[in-house]
């Protein structure tokens, strides 16, 4: 049941509509992309990646705590290993990517939709799941 709460939450935020409120979903560049969600995810510091992403108006602060709690149940330990495992080039400065996290036999699965813009990039849609099975039919 608790995974199922997880996958619903993530799945919620997955499909929330990127905003362009300030920084939200807005990088420099794909490498402060990378950064950031590598340094929030690696050390399970869920609430301000789903912020930063695109979801600080989706959820009250309660739900964020919430599923903060629940997250850090699933991957009780922070991750220690991440590869990019996939990226498609989708043209128009669309690229998709899939990002695994890993320590010991937890993974953690992350996708992301990003677009190229003139002067920063946009995460436009995201995902996290403790299976690859919705990560991959991203692809």
């Amino acid at each position: 049941m608790r995974f199922l709460a997880i996958l619903i939450a993530l799945s919620l935020w997955a499909n929330a509509p990127a905003r362009a409120q300030g920084s939200d979903s807005l990088f420099a560049d794909y490498d402060a992309y990378a950064d950031f969600v590598d340094s929030q995810v690696m050390t399970r510091k869920f609430i301000p990646l789903i912020q930063q992403l695109g979801g600080r108006d989706e959820f009250t602060e309660a739900e964020l705590n919430a599923n903060q709690r629940q997250m850090e149940a699933v991957w009780p330990r922070n991750f220690e290993h991440v590869r990019v495992f996939r990226r498609t080039d989708l043209g128009g400065g669309l690229v998709q990517e899939g990002r695994l996290y890993w320590t010991g036999m937890s993974y953690a699965f992350f996708y992301a939709l990003l677009h190229q813009r003139e002067n920063d990039l946009a995460v436009v849609s995201f995902l996290l799941n403790s299976s690859s099975k919705p990560i991959m039919e991203r692809f």
